[in-house]
């Protein structure tokens, strides 16, 4: 199952706060629990943040101060569009690329997240990728509910 991973959600934010939320404030809403390089090793992170321009970094900081970087940003257009590569855990050499466009709809952004280039990964690109399907459907299952609490907290 080597092809992209596709997965989408609409949430009732500008595509511009939509996509704040995703990016900015990815430390108030990602699952740093249980899908973290910290986690791996039985603690949760400090924080996770993504520098704001391409060339930036994902970066997880562990309570000890280690950062691990999980990625960087191949494209940032703020409200629109972001797309960096991925390899939390691994090395660059292993890194796989995740986009994220935010579309306005009639009544709402649509947020669509597209996976791939698990090819890299040789052997191991079936497992990896058959994990990232469910794998993305938790993180953006949290995502939304960050969503619905800014909703609230608007109303």
């Amino acid at each position: 199952m080597n092809d992209p991973i596709r997965k989408s959600v609409a949430v009732p934010l500008t595509p511009a706060d939509a996509f704040s939320l995703f990016a900015a404030e990815i430390d108030s809403w990602w699952p740093g629990e249980t899908h973290s390089v910290t986690a791996g090793k039985g603690d949760i992170p400090s924080n996770i943040r993504i520098e704001p321009h391409k060339g930036g970094k994902i970066i997880e900081t562990a309570p000890d101060g280690a950062e691990y970087i999980w990625g960087e940003i191949i494209a940032y257009d703020p409200g629109t569009y972001l797309s960096f590569s991925w390899h939390p855990g691994k090395t660059e050499a292993e890194a796989t690329v995740v986009s994220v466009s935010f579309k306005a709809t009639h009544d709402s952004t649509q947020v669509d997240l597209t996976h791939g280039g698990f090819d890299i990964l040789g052997p191991l690109a079936d497992a990896v990728s058959s994990s990232y399907v469910t794998g993305w459907d938790l993180v953006l299952g949290c995502y939304c509910g960050a969503v619905q609490t800014r909703v609230a907290t608007l109303s």
